[in-house]
Formats: structure tokens, C-alpha cells, sequence
């Protein structure tokens, strides 16, 4: 049989972990950042606008709401998110600077 103390701690435990996450409706509306950010990708693209830089942003933004809210690392140790939003930062700006060398 199991000891009902551990019944409880792992019931106060469960609620405690579910009390840090996001609801139903956070992820709806990153949804919609990520749709929104997704159209402003495409118009820069369609129409030429400040180019390379202005896309690495975008990429990065939609980067960091995916590993935030997705990921679940929002409501994790906050090394968690920048090892995995170090890597992207360093892509970008590398991509930015081989843009004054392509020709």
C-alpha cells in the first residue's frame, strides 16, 4: 500500500509545479505572436525592406518565445534559456557580419 504522506506530498507537489505554467490562452496568444512575427518575416522578405538584420531579430524573437513558452524554460533556471538562446544570438550576429563581405 502506498503511505498516504506521499500521496499528499506528490498532490501538493503536482499543484505546485502546475501553479508555474502557462494556461491555455498564453499559449494562444504566442501563437499569435509567432503567426504575427511569421507575416512581418514575409513582408520584409516581399518587399525588401532593411533586409538581413531586421530578419536575424525576428528569428531570434521567434527563437526566444519558442524556447520560453514551448519549452517550458520560462519557468525554469534562467541558464537554462540562455544556453539555448546563446547559440542563436551568436548565428545571428555572425550572419549580420557576413553581410559586409558578401558581395
Amino acid at each position: 500500500m502506498a503511505d498516504s504522506r506521499q500521496l499528499t506530498s506528490g498532490a501538493a507537489h503536482a499543484e505546485h509545479h502546475s501553479a508555474k505554467h502557462a494556461t491555455p490562452g498564453t499559449y494562444v496568444a504566442v501563437l499569435g505572436a509567432l503567426a504575427v512575427l511569421t507575416l512581418i518575416e514575409l513582408i520584409v522578405v516581399y518587399l525588401g525592406l532593411l533586409g538581413q538584420i531586421l530578419l536575424v531579430l525576428i528569428a531570434i524573437s521567434k527563437a526566444w518565445l519558442v524556447l520560453q513558452f514551448y519549452m517550458h524554460l520560462r519557468y525554469e533556471r534562467r541558464i537554462l534559456t540562455w544556453i539555448f538562446l546563446l547559440p542563436a544570438v551568436a548565428v545571428g550576429i555572425l550572419t549580420v557580419i557576413m553581410q559586409f563581405f558578401v558581395a
